[in-house]
Parts: structure tokens; C-alpha cells; sequence
């Protein structure tokens, strides 16, 4: 309550002041000098008050914004508000002829002038500097100037204070550059005054009277500085602009105020007596500080003299002075707290010694000089130790000075890195971030960074964010206002960047181990490669920002690294949940918005990218992470989103993400050690034990499931398309090809050209590896699922071969050698005198494939590509040597062992160790041999077949090919024809039917409002079901066009609308509102049951009298086993989930194939029974599918695509494919919006929804229905409407000569198309395949209904007529 009452009065009495000068200012004899130093007192009181509770000494903030309760703030904000008293204080007050311009004689202008300094040196930390000072004032810069060279005290003082605070503005600093320079040797001289500086060092006796003395001479010899006006001829031709600027740093946060009661006089290395009860009065001092502005003190001039020459200490020119004054000891000498006893003159000191140490000669002559030494005795906690932690950041920029510091005795290190991990730990922000930067930058000495992990400093490096409110799960952000959160952010930023640098130092060092132990030469007399010194940079801050260094030795480590192996920094990582939290920051940081947040989620990934080197952070990847009003985030799942470019829109992030996700799924699926198990006698069967140790073939496994699981294949696909930004768009693909290997056509970048050639480099290994084939050039190079299919058959197929022939080529060989005696005794005991006459009249002859036949090929392997060993003939038995000889007799190319385990050879090795078999590789046998060579005939086949006869080792072997089918005529007539003599040709009646379509009927609203979305034939095919924008339903005659009934069934957009198969019943489906879904009765046209949050339900197609329905978008099979949502197949019966399918789009989730085989999903046609992708229909890519009832053809619409200004648009042609092959049939423009389509039960009518216009300005909506099978002839478009006469159709089937001259028998036609083989319509045309008389052999058809995709052989083309029979001639003409 005092404290409250008491600042009621401080604004009481500030606000009576500045009333009062409000109505004297104008009188004519007003002084305003009383008013001026009153406001000043105040303010200097409350400044006091604020620096006591310990704030942050770089923040640069309103005192407001640090603490909202702070006098000081208040008062600051209510004096600004005053704008006619602040522009009188600055625009007149600081004039020195402000009396004379009003005539007042017999007043002291120097005592206003003081005035004006001192409150407005009392206001500036509330001030914006660029404000005050602005380009237009340069006459109160020069007015400055000269009170600081010449003028009474305190105004020198105050000038040199308000000079300080114009020169933080560098355009300032550039005008004034001769000025500062003259000013840089006045000031200095005037700053070693001896009796200024004996004064502060005499008030404590240091025991080191040396030391002391030491620098009280060195302060002496100073005087001897060119005087005030000697100095001020001084110039220099140097220019400051083109000097190197410092960074600033700028804090952004409220820190909370440090506890002092556990601090002790010894901490602060204080000579104090421990029984004192004044210790805090005595340690303020030492550790707040403070600074007395009137009067002031020697040691606040020395303070104001040192803010002026901070922002010069950075330009090269002003060097000179610093080394003519020796302004180096003159710091060592204020920063030693315990003489001086000013802990705020220490603080500005080394904010000077900071900017100093910008140049590189400063820096090393500080480290000759000890001054490390005396920084690391600077008391802690105190404000000069936040002080220190910027000089250590500058310091760490100049790599000579560190390697200098790198060489000072070991306690001298050891006690720089603990000064710098006790900052991490301090109560200020600005010193937490400058350590930490400070440690990022020195991490790359091998000094620095061992005696930082010896001092657990990764721990306490975890720490600073660990506990941070912004990262904590359970804390309420809400309380932390944005300043704080800012600054929180910033921290985050740094702590990553600093776990990048920590991780890239190990990650060198492992590097470097490695490959000095391949390269250490094996003679015992060479002498060892001498170590890198400790003390030089393991890498260059340059290297450190190039990512394709750090993965090559990321590779070099998964390729040489133990599976099982240890990493001490890794698994100090692991064992803090770093790995965790980094996850957590990358999800986090989707919805912060700052500056930093792109390298933030960079650096986190880089060191992700490193760590997943270790098994157990791959197997955290695949684990859930725990984040708010999140339930089902794996870590993958965080990092294909920022592969995405979901977390934050850069490029960087993206190829880091995509690193991450390229190191876990392209490591080694054999590593060393991976393969091996671990044998204990005393272990158990325990399923933990198992699960520890796991073989790297299972941690690959895992991790691919989960990236598949994660939609990972879609991102990589869409990342693998990107065009932009143009600069990083190669390298995206590369990455992502990486991953995923496909293949582009051209760079978009020709500047990109060699990221091009990795891209196809990575492509080409995955299609070698799904095809089997090898190194492929020019138009030889043929992708398909047909290949990769027939590299699966000859995988599959057991070759067999007869053991007589083979000793046969062997007793061949043997006499080619000379070695007749052994070929004899091989006839003799393999009793082969009957089989050598034999061969005598049938010889081997090569094997060899002509050109035009099927392509040549390399060796089918299934091993690890690039790790051939061709085993030495010396090595080898004498059977195996002469069977590899004799099988190149009969080969055209040689054979080469591929060894199926992955294995590094080092440089140095013996080859005769590297080619010597282990016991866990399997052994060359001469039937492996023969198995080899036979496999390689049996994969240039092309239709290879999985079950082949036994091989013959004297003939070429060639599996025959599929028997010639007689190609199906084009003309409609002549397949008719044919049919009675038995050829079928139902493949091209569908064609012929689904690629003709003549509108019949046109159906309009009857009123102008709204426009129609969708519609369904009603059961019966006498009416048709429309729904409307309006949320309306309509019932129309197919006769009449007339509407029959019409009623609300919801208050908006309807989407849906699907009747039973009675027409009892109804299901309509709307955007929103409640109900979203709707069951109707349509006898009544009452509603039966509402769904309130299903946005979308459809009836069983297989029992409707229960009244069956599923519900989000799912599709579900015909026998009600299985049902499909969003990719994921679930069991009705149990309600678990069988299979994902791997999800490849964002919009589709898949229908089933009415066959109950297949699932239809975007582009991708899925086989139920293996889960393998079947075939690919771009035709299909972003449409809806709609089957027709008798299951032979699919018809597609586009789906609705949102522009950029927030419209929508609709395709305005639908298309017709194959259900059975999934070919292309038609491709229909009705020149309209198509916003649904529907098709009656008998597939001989559709209606289509066709609008004109935007969505958002529908012109016309009519629901159209078209006659199946039927071309509109030359009358119907005469008589038609003007609108109808725009009516397409593009055929893809070169038949539209079919049915051009049946005009005249058009009723006869239409009744031939409509009851196909005298069928049912309602019968399923795919059951032709279970018919025994419709088999491939009685087929004459090239596309008919029983050949499936699989099917490896091709037909011929369709013939033309002039090349059918007789009886096609005669029935041409007819």
C-alpha cells in the first residue's frame, strides 16, 4: 500500500510540474532551469530504483515493456505524451543562445543548458534515438561537439553522454567521421587523467601492489597524448563505411530479477567480513552498480566517455588511438571490479573491450596480454559478468585469437569454458545467448570442445531450453506476453544452431578417425601420420554451412560405423530427450512467426540428419510424440511435413527435411554388424531381448513402414515435381529422388545441370533395381510395370539343368586343355561313353540374342549394386577354375561372383584377405555357377515364364512366345458378322457403345433462383432425383421433363443425394449445417433419421432391408467384408484395420472395382489379394469414378478445383474408360460445368448436371440426359436447340468410320448393341473370364474380357478392311 501511495505521489507531483511549465512557459521572465532539475531528480531516483532490480543490461527497451509495473516506465510514458515540453527541451533548452533570443539578460545559459542535458541524458533509455537525432539536426551535433571539448562540468559530462547515444546511429557516425576521429584523441587523454583514475584505484588496496602499480604507470605514461587542440588536426583518410559492422544484440524479454540472498562476499571474490550485516550494501556495488548523474562522479564520466567511444571502437580508423593511448590496459584496469568497486563501469568497459575486439590485431594482442585472464576475474553473478559474454562471442569470431587461446595453459581453458557454461545458467538473457553463440563458434577446436563435454556441458547447453514455458506441454503460454515469447524464440534459435555446430565438431572428428585409420600405412618402418594439432580448427565456419560435405560423412559413417556401436554424444543426446524436443521445436514452430524460424527448424533438422546415424533415433523417429491437441504424430511425421514445406515455406528446410528423410531410408540395409547376433549364455527368450537387438534389415523395414504409413510416398512424389524456387528446385528432386527414386526429363536450371545428373543417377539405380536390368543407354532404357513384372517371374523361376551335360562340357574343357588322362578317368567313372558320341555330332554353340529380337542385357543381380569382386583364378579349386572357363565357352561374357553381404574395402588391404570367403558367405559352387549363367538366358526371354522345363546346356534356351491372335475389325458389321463363326470381340463393342452419347432430354428449374449440384435415377428409370444450391429436391419425369414433387431437405448445398434400390428411401448430403446427412422417407417425404455429422453416407450395396449405410467418404466391397476410408482397409466384422494402402494424393481415397478384386484410387489400381499396385490410369488423375451397372466401363468427371480467388471451377468434359483393362475410350465436352453425372441400371441413359458459368455466378443450369451407344444424326442437329448444337465427342479409338453408313438400319443396330451375345444387360460382362469357352485359346479377340493386364504378350494391330475375308468385303458392301 506505501508503495502504491508513494508512486500515486511521484505522478502527482511530475504531472503538477508539467502543468506549471504548461502555463509559465510563455510568461516573459520564466525560468525554467527549477522545473528541469526537479523532473531530473525524479527520474534519477526512479532509475535507480529500476536498475536495483537487476534488468537485463543489453535490453534496449522501453522500461515499460520490461516491467509494466515500473515507476520509471509510467513516468517516462507520461513525459512523453508532453510533446510541446519535449520539443521545447530539445529544439530550445539545449540551444546555448536560448536567452539571447529573447532578450533575457543576467541569466547563466550554461545552467539551463546542464539542465536540458541532464533530463534528457535522464530520458533517453525511453527515447528512440533516430527520433531525436535526426538528419536535419546536425547543428545539435556540433553543438555537442563543442561542449565536450570545451565547457564546464557537469555539461561536458552530459554532452559527451547525449554525443554517445547520436554516434549509435551509423548514418550519424558516418557524417561526423572527422569529428569522432578528433574526438577519439581528445577523449582518451582525457580518460587517463591520473588523478581521476588513482581516485577510483585507491579506494580498495589490492594485495597485487605490482600489478596495480604496474597499470597506475602505464596510466601516467598516457599523459603524454597530444593535447585538446593538437588533436583536434588530427586526420585520417581511412573510411568508416568500409569497416566491418558488429551485430548488436537486441533483447526482446522480461527477464525475472536474480535471487542474491545464497551469494557470499567469496563468490564475488570481495574481501568481506562474514559476520557484516550490511553484505548487501557492500555487494551492490560489486554486482548492480550504480551511476550518480548529479553530480557525477569520476567514475560516471568515465562511464559517459566509455558510451561514446563503444559505437567508434568498430571502424578501423579509430584503431590508431587505441594503441597510441593504450586504451587495452586501461580496461583491464576498470574491469578488475575488486579495485575499482563499480561493477557499472566495468559492464561499459567491456562493452568497449567488445567492439574492440572486431579487429583481429586488437584481439591477438588482448590474449598476449593476459586480458583473458583477467575477464575470467570478473565476479560472478554480477552485471560485468554479462559483460564478459559478449566480449567471449566476439572473441570467438577471430579463429587466430581462438587457436592463441587454445594454446594457454590447460586451467586457463578449463576455466574459460566453465566461466562460459556458468552464463549459460545466468539470470540474463542477453549473457545466456552470447555463450551459447560463443560455444557455437569454438566448438570447431578440439580443445574447446573436449573440455566442454568434460564439464558436462551438453546438459547444461539442454537446459536453457529445456525449460523454457514455450516447449513444456502442459504450460499456459497465454501468460507470456509476445516480448517474452519472442525472446524465448530467439533462444531456441540459438540453442539449435549451437547442437548443429556441437554434432558437425563430433561428426568431423569420427570423420577424421576413420580415415586416418584406412589410410595408416601397414610398413612397420614408415612413421606414423603425425595428429592434428588440438589447438587448429577441425573446420572452417565457412565449411560448416556446406551440406554436401557433412553427408558424405554422414555416408562414410553409415558404410564404416558398427550398427551396435556407441557415440557418446548421440547417446548423451538420446539420454536428455534432445531428439524429442528438437521434434517438438520443428512442430512448434509452425505456429510461431518471427524472423529465425527458418534457420531454427534448419539447424533442428541438421542435427537430426546427423544423429539418425544411430539406430535407436531412427527407431524414436517411428515413435509417437507427444504434442498438444496432437494424438497421432510419429517424429517421420513432423519431418515429412517440414519436407512439405507445411512448417515454414523454405527451401532450406525442405533439403534439410529431405536429408533427414534420405538418411533413414537410404542407409545401408546391411551394415557392419548388422547382420550378426549376439550370443550370451545366459540369455533368454524374452521378447525385450529380441527387440534390442535388432539386425539393420529390420530397422530399414521399420522405418520405410512408417514413412509409407505417414503418406511419405505422396510427399516425396509432389516434392519430385516442384519447379520453384527456381535455385533450389534440382536439388529438392535430387533429394527427394533420393528417397524415392523416379525419373525427370530435364533440369529446370540449366545452371542445375549437375544436381540433373544425381537425380538420374539415383532414378536409374531404382529402376535397375525393380526391372533387373542394368546400365542402360540411350531409347534401351524402357520403365514399366510389365518389366518389373517379368524381372519378378524369372526371380521366381527354379532353374534346372541336367548334371550329365554339365559333365559333359567339363570332359569337353578338359580335352580342349590337354588333359586327356583326366577326361578319360571322368568317362570312366561317370560313365559318359555313350554321351560323348552324342556330342561329337552336337556341339555347343554360343549363346546370342539377336539385335531386333529382344534387347541385349547385363547380368540379373539381386545383390548390393557397385560391390562386384571378381574372384582371382589363383584362389580358386580346379574344378571351380575350369567350370568358370567352360561356362565362358558357351557365354559371350564373362561371369563375375557378386558377393551378396555389402563390403568396405580399405585402402592398404591385402587383396587376397579381401577376396578371402567368411564363414557366413555362401560358397561359389560350379552349380552356382551354371545357375547363374542360365538365369541370365532366362532373363532375355521376352515372356518369361515362372514354372520352364529342364534347361538344356547345349541349346540357347527361349521360352515360347504366346500363340498370334487374329485381330478383331474395326467395322461393327464385319465383328457382328464373325461372331456366329465364333470370334469374340466384346472389347471393342464396348468401345464402340461407351464412345457415343446423343443428348435426348434437357430438364430446367422451374425457377431462376439457385442451380442444380447433383442427381440419381430413381428406380424404375420413370423419374430422376435432382438436388439444388438451395438445399432443395426435385423429382422430374424422364417423359415429360415436368417436376413432380419438390421439398427443403437442407439449408444449403446439397452434395449427395442417393435413393434404395425400392425407392423407398433416401440418403441426401449437404456442406454444413446440422443435419449434414439425412435419411428420407420418400412415400411422405418426411425425414426418417438425421446424421449431424456425417458428411457423407450411402447405402449397402449389397442387403438395403436393414437399412445398412456407411458414412465419410468410404467405399465398401460387394460382399460387405471390407471396407475402404481414406486409404485404409478395415474388416467390417472385427472394425480393425487390415492394410493402408499407400496413400500417392490428398483428395482421392479409392473405390472398389465392382469385380471385388481391385481398388480404383486416383491414378492407382490396387489388387485386393497382394496389396501391389496393378497399373497406373493418368486418364484418371483427379476425378471422381463412377462404374457402370454392368461393371464393363468407368466414367470419370473432374473433380471441383478452387482458383486463386476463392471461385471454384468445373471440367466441362467427362471421359469413358475400360473397366476391364482400364483403357481409354472416349473423352465427351458438353462445353458446360459438369458438376455430377449419373447412370440408370441398364447403362443406357446418364444425366449429367451442366452448368454455365463460375460457381459463384451460375448463368444456366439444366440436368441433361444422353442416350448410351447412340451418335445424334445429321436431323437431330438440325432440329436441336442453339445450346445443344455445341455437343463433342472425341473418340480415342481411330472407329468413328463405324456406323456412319447405318443410317438407314439404325433400329437394327441400336438392338444388336443393346443385347450383346442375346445377354441380359443386367448380367456382369467380367464373369466372361469363368467361362471355359471364352478362354485365351478360343479368344480371337487382341483385348478381349479375359486377358488381364498381367498378360505379357501382344496382339496385332487392328487390320483395315481391305485386309479381312471375303465375307467382310461382301458385308462391306452390303
Amino acid at each position: 500500500m506505501a508503495e502504491n501511495s508513494s508512486s500515486t505521489s511521484v505522478m502527482t507531483e511530475l504531472t503538477g510540474l508539467v502543468r506549471t511549465w504548461e502555463d509559465e512557459h510563455g510568461q516573459t521572465n520564466y525560468d525554467p532551469v527549477p522545473s528541469l532539475t526537479r523532473l531530473a531528480e525524479i527520474i534519477e531516483v526512479e532509475t535507480e530504483n529500476y536498475l536495483k532490480m537487476d534488468p537485463d543490461p543489453f535490453d534496449e527497451r522501453h522500461p515499460s515493456r520490461t516491467d509494466p509495473e515500473c515507476k520509471l516506465g509510467q513516468i517516462l510514458k507520461a513525459l512523453f505524451r508532453k510533446d510541446n515540453f519535449m520539443n521545447k527541451l530539445v529544439n530550445d533548452y539545449l540551444r546555448d543562445t536560448y536567452y539571447t533570443r529573447l532578450s533575457i539578460t543576467g541569466r547563466d545559459i550554461d545552467q539551463l543548458n546542464i539542465a536540458a542535458c541532464r533530463l534528457m541524458l535522464d530520458v533517453m533509455p525511453g527515447l528512440e534515438t533516430s527520433v531525436v537525432f535526426q538528419p536535419d539536426m546536425d547543428s545539435l551535433i556540433h553543438r555537442l561537439i563543442k561542449w565536450v571539448i570545451n565547457s564546464i562540468e557537469p555539461l561536458q559530462s552530459y554532452a559527451t553522454g547525449l554525443l554517445a547515444a547520436a554516434m549509435e546511429i551509423p548514418e550519424i557516425a558516418t557524417r561526423f567521421r572527422e569529428q569522432n576521429i578528433r574526438e577519439n584523441g581528445i577523449l582518451p587523454a582525457a580518460e587517463n587523467d591520473n588523478e581521476q583514475t588513482t581516485s577510483i584505484s585507491e579506494r580498495t588496496e589490492d594485495p597485487d601492489t605490482d600489478k596495480v602499480q604496474r597499470r597506475k604507470k602505464s596510466v601516467d605514461n598516457q599523459m603524454s597524448t597530444p593535447s585538446r587542440s593538437e588533436s583536434a588536426d588530427q586526420s585520417t583518410t581511412s573510411d568508416s563505411d568500409t569497416c566491418p559492422k558488429r551485430k548488436r544484440f537486441k533483447l526482446e524479454n522480461n527477464p525475472p530479477p536474480v535471487f542474491l540472498g545464497d551469494i557470499s562476499p567469496q563468490k564475488c571474490g570481495i574481501i568481506a567480513s562474514d559476520t557484516s550485516n550490511s553484505s548487501w550494501a557492500e555487494l551492490e556495488s560489486f554486482m548492480i552498480g550504480t551511476v550518480q548523474i548529479f553530480p557525477p562522479t569520476i567514475a560516471t564520466r568515465q562511464i559517459l566517455i566509455l558510451r561514446y567511444l563503444t559505437p567508434m571502437g568498430e571502424y578501423q580508423e579509430f584503431l590508431s588511438h587505441v594503441f597510441e593511448n593504450d586504451a587495452l590496459e586501461l580496461i583491464l584496469c576498470y574491469v578488475n571490479v575488486r579495485l575499482t568497486k563499480e561493477a557499472r563501469l566495468a559492464f561499459e568497459a567491456l562493452k568497449y573491450l567488445a567492439a574492440l575486439l572486431c579487429h583481429k590485431k586488437f584481439s591477438i594482442e588482448f590474449i598476449h596480454c593476459k586480458g583473458l585472464e583477467s575477464l575470467l576475474e570478473v565476479p560472478r553473478p554480477s552485471i560485468a559478468a554479462t559483460g564478459v559474454s559478449i566480449c567471449l562471442y566476439y572473441l570467438g569470431y577471430c579463429e587466430e585469437a581462438m587457436e592463441r587461446v587454445c594454446l594457454l595453459p590447460k586451467f586457463v581453458v578449463s576455466n574459460l569454458v566453465k566461466y562460459a557454461l556458468w552464463l549459460l545458467e545466468c539470470s540474463h538473457d542477453s549473457g545466456r545467448c552470447h555463450a551459447i553463440m560463443f560455444f557455437g563458434l569454438t566448438f570447431q577446436f578440439k580443445v574447446i570442445l573436449e573440455e566442454f563435454d568434460s564439464q558436462d556441458g551438453l546438459r547444461k547447453l539442454h537446459n536453457v531450453i529445456a525449460t523454457l514455458p514455450i516447449l513444456l506441454p502442459d504450460s499456459d503460454t497465454g501468460q507470456l506476453n509476445e516480448d517474452q515469447e519472442g525472446a524465448a524464440r530467439q533462444i531456441v534459435r540459438h540453442v539449435c544452431v549451437a547442437y548443429r555446430r556441437y554434432l558437425e565438431a563430433h561428426l568431423n572428428a569420427k570423420v577424421e578417425l576413420i580415415r586416418r585409420s584406412q589410410l595408416r600405412p601397414n610398413e612397420r618402418l614408415a612413421p606414423p601420420l603425425p595428429p592434428q594439432p588440438s589447438y587448429k580448427v577441425t573446420l572452417t565456419l565457412q565449411s560448416i554451412f556446406i551440406p554436401e560435405e557433412i553427408q558424405q560423412q554422414i555416408d562414410m559413417l553409415f558404410q564404416n560405423m558398427p550398427f551396435r556401436s556407441h557415440w557418446a554424444p548421440i547417446d548423451h543426446l538420446l539420454k536428455l530427450g534432445g531428439i524429442t524436443l528438437l521434434l517438438k521445436i520443428i512442430a512448434f514452430a509452425y505456429e510461431w512467426n518471427y524472423s529465425g524460424r527458418a534457420e531454427t527448424v534448419r539447424s533442428a533438422l541438421d542435427v537430426l540428419a546427423i544423429a539418425c546415424v544411430m539406430p535407436k533415433v531412427q527407431l524414436l523417429f517411428c515413435d509417437r510424440v507427444d504434442l498438444p491437441e496432437e494424438t497421432l504424430t510419429v517424429g517421420l511425421n513432423i519431418i515429412l511435413g517440414a519436407a512439405e514445406g507445411e512448417i515454414v515455406a523454405d527451401a532450406d528446410v525442405q533439403k534439410a527435411a529431405l536429408r533427414v528423410i534420405g538418411n533413414c531410408v537410404c542407409a545401408p540395409i546391411s551394415r557392419v554388424g548388422g547382420t550378426m547376433a549376439r550370443f550370451s549364455q545366459n540369455a533368454t527368450n524374452s521378447p525385450n531381448k529380441k527387440l534390442k537387438f535388432k539386425s539393420s534389415e529390420d530397422l530399414i523395414q521399420k522405418v520405410w513402414d512408417c514413412v509409407r504409413s505417414n503418406s511419405g510416398i505422396m510427399v516425396l512424389l509432389q516434392l519430385m515435381q516442384v519447379k520453384t524456387p527456381i535455385t533450389d528446385a534440382d536439388c529438392i528432386r535430387t533429394l527427394a529422388c533420393k528417397a524415392l527414386a523416379d525419373l525427370m526429363r530435364d533440369p529446370i536450371l540449366q545452371e542445375k545441370r549437375q544436381e540433373h545428373v544425381l537425380f538420374q543417377k539415383y532414378a536409374l539405380e531404382l529402376l535397375e533395381l525393380l526391372s533387373g536390368k542394368g546400365k542402360h543407354t540411350g531409347n534401351e532404357l524402357e520403365a514399366s510395370l510389365a518389366n518389373i513384372h517379368r524381372a519378378n517371374v524369372v526371380a521366381q523361376t527354379k532353374i534346372l539343368f541336367n548334371d550329365r551335360q554339365l559333365l559333359q562340357l567339363i570332359h569337353q574343357h578338359l580335352v580342349q586343355k590337354g588333359f586327356r588322362d583326366t577326361a578319360g578317368m571322368l568317362v570312366k567313372e561317370a560313365s559318359l561313353s555313350s554321351a560323348i558320341t552324342s556330342l561329337s555330332a552336337q556341339h555347343p554353340t554360343k549363346f546370342r540374342y539377336s539385335s531386333t529380337l529382344t534387347p541385349s542385357r547385363v547380368r540379373l543381380s539381386f545383390s548390393s549394386p557397385n560391390i562386384h569382386r571378381t574372384l582371382p583364378s589363383s584362389n580358386l579349386p580346379e574344378n571351380v577354375s575350369t567350370a568358370v572357363n567352360g561356362a565362358n565357352v558357351a557365354s559371350p561374357s564373362t561371369i563375375k561372383i557378386i558377393n551378396s553381404e555389402p563390403h568396405v574395402w580399405l585402402p592398404g588391404q591385402n587383396l587376397h584377405e579381401e577376396t578371402s570367403p567368411s564363414s557366413d558367405q555362401p560358397r561359389v559352387t560350379l552349380d552356382s555357377i551354371i545357375t547363374e549363367y542360365l538365369t541370365n538366358q532366362h532373363a532375355l526371354c521376352k515372356n518369361p515364364m515362372a514354372t520352364c522345363p529342364q534347361f538344356n546346356l547345349f541349346v540357347p534356351h527361349k521360352c515360347p512366345d504366346p500363340k498370334p491372335r487374329i485381330a478383331a475389325a474395326n467395322n461393327y458389321v464385319i465383328r457382328c458378322a464373325r461372331r456366329s463363326l465364333g470370334y469374340q470381340s466384346k472389347t471393342m463393342d464396348r468401345r464402340f457403345v461407351h464412345s457415343r452419347f446423343c443428348p435426348v432430354q434437357t430438364i430446367r428449374s422451374s425457377t431462376d433462383e439457385g442451380f442444380f449440384t447433383c442427381a440419381k435415377f430413381m428406380p424404375g428409370d420413370h423419374s430422376i432425383v435432382v438436388g439444388d444450391y438451395n438445399g432443395e429436391i426435385h423429382l422430374f419425369s424422364l417423359h415429360t421433363g415436368n417436376e413432380i414433387h419438390m421439398f427443403s431437405a437442407h439449408d444449403n448445398y446439397i452434395v449427395h443425394v442417393e435413393p434404395n434400390r425400392t425407392g423407398e428411401f433416401m440418403l441426401t448430403s449437404s456442406t454444413w449445417g446440422k443435419p449434414v446427412s439425412t435419411l428420407w422417407n420418400m412415400k411422405n417425404y418426411e425425414m426418417k433419421i438425421p446424421f449431424n455429422d456425417e458428411e457423407y453416407v450411402e447405402f449397402s450395396k449389397v442387403t438395403q432391408e436393414k437399412n445398412h449405410w456407411y458414412e465419410r467418404r468410404s467405399s465398401h466391397i460387394i460382399t460387405i467384408e471390407l471396407v475402404l476410408s481414406d486409404g485404409v482397409l478395415f474388416d467390417v466384422n472385427s472394425g480393425k484395420p487390415i492394410h493402408k494402402l499407400d496413400k500417392l494424393n490428398q483428395t482421392q481415397s479409392g473405390v472398389f472395382h465392382p469385380n471385388g478384386l481391385e481398388i480404383v484410387s486416383n491414378t492407382e489400381v490396387w489388387d485386393i489379394r497382394t496389396f501391389h499396385l496393378l497399373k497406373t490410369v493418368p486418364v484418371l488423375n483427379q476425378c471422381s469414378v463412377i462404374f457402370s451397372p454392368v461393371n464393363t466401363a468407368i466414367y470419370a468427371i473432374s473433380m471441383e478445383q478452387e482458383m486463386d480467388d476463392g471461385d471454384s471451377t468445373f471440367d466441362s468434359s467427362f471421359k469413358t474408360v475400360d473397366a476391364i483393362d482400364y483403357s481409354s475410350v472416349a473423352t465427351i465436352d458438353v462445353k458446360k460445368s459438369i458438376y455430377d453425372l449419373a447412370i440408370n441400371r441398364f447403362d443406357t441413359q446418364i444425366a449429367i448436371v451442366e452448368n454455365q458459368g463460375m460457381y459463384n455466378s451460375v448463368q444456366e443450369s439444366v440436368v441433361r440426359l444422353y442416350d448410351v451407344g447412340r451418335r445424334r444424326d445429321d436431323e437431330d442437329e438440325q432440329d436441336e436447340e442453339e445450346e445443344d448444337d455445341d455437343m463433342d465427342g472425341s473418340d480415342d479409338d481411330n472407329s468413328d468410320n463405324d456406323g456412319e453408313f447405318l443410317n438407314d438400319f439404325y433400329f437394327l443396330l441400336n438392338q444388336v448393341v443393346f443385347d450383346l451375345d442375346g445377354d441380359n444387360n443386367e448380367n456382369n460382362d467380367n464373369n466372361e473370364d469363368d467361362n471355359g469357352d471364352e478362354d485365351d485359346d478360343n479368344d480371337n479377340d487382341n483385348d478381349s474380357d479375359s486377358e488381364s493386364w498381367t498378360s505379357l504378350s501382344s496382339g496385332g494391330n487392328a487390320s483395315s478392311i481391305g485386309t479381312e475375308s471375303l465375307l467382310g468385303d461382301l458385308l462391306f458392301e452390303y
